[in-house]
């Protein structure tokens, strides 16, 4: 695998085992394969400081299928989480058969909920209430929806763009800041694809845009992305 775009800092600090890496899974990508992933988690461990988190995005997946398959949060959230449970085991499993003991000791398996802490759902509430009354912010949100469901053939209403930008808001602060799962801080993290929404935070880091989401939200130096394939 080749480490290709590098947002937050610099690709030297990050090949240089400066920090500890995650790597995220999106359920709504197929490139997230047992074998991917797996090669995804080998690279980041040649590369990481001390261990690697191995997490799925399977709580917020859910206002995707809300939304797309026209159903229940409730329903979603169970549909969500049961993928997230099979690739992360599938996931685990691989893994498991084909490193080394001394490898898999340094690998930890999460979800969504592991990010889940005071912290972050306090940054949550913040940029919820600006999602809601700062009419730009929204704008904003619903013109990165948008644009990334344009090549698509379904036509999303205004209501379902706007849910569907409750996507980017939860995982904002996961984009933005240096966060632990389960007592473990990981301040780098690794994906297939660099994007707008990736861009997006970038800005949002260095305070071009809403510079107030930098000083109310950024507690501290920002995560590195690492786009990585």
């Amino acid at each position: 695998m080749e480490l290709l775009t590098v947002r937050g800092g610099s690709k030297e600090d990050l090949l240089n085992k400066k920090f500890n890496i995650g790597v995220g899974i999106s359920l709504g990508s197929k490139w997230f394969t047992p074998e991917n992933i797996a090669e995804a988690t080998k690279w980041s461990l040649e590369h990481t400081k001390e261990f690697v988190v191995v997490y799925v995005a399977d709580n917020i997946h859910a206002i995707n299928l809300e939304v797309r398959n026209k159903i229940s949060p409730i329903r979603a959230l169970r549909i969500a989480k049961a993928k997230g449970e099979a690739i992360l085991e599938e996931a685990k499993a691989h893994i498991e058969n084909t490193f080394e003991t001394k490898d898999l000791n340094k690998i930890h398996f999460a979800k969504w909920d592991d990010l889940l802490t005071e912290a972050y759902k306090q940054k949550l509430a913040y940029l919820y209430d600006l999602y809601e009354k700062n009419l730009e912010f929204k704008a904003h949100i619903h013109s990165l929806v948008a644009d990334y469901v344009s090549g698509e053939q379904k036509e999303f209403t205004d209501t379902e763009i706007h849910k569907l930008g409750t996507y980017i808001v939860e995982e904002l602060p996961e984009l933005l800041c240096r966060l632990p799962i389960d007592g473990l801080l990981y301040e780098a993290y690794v994906y297939p694809f660099d994007g707008e929404v990736v861009k997006f935070a970038e800005s949002l880091q260095k305070g071009e845009i809403f510079p107030e989401i930098k000083r109310d939200i950024l507690d501290g130096e920002p995560r590195l992305f690492g786009e990585l394939r």
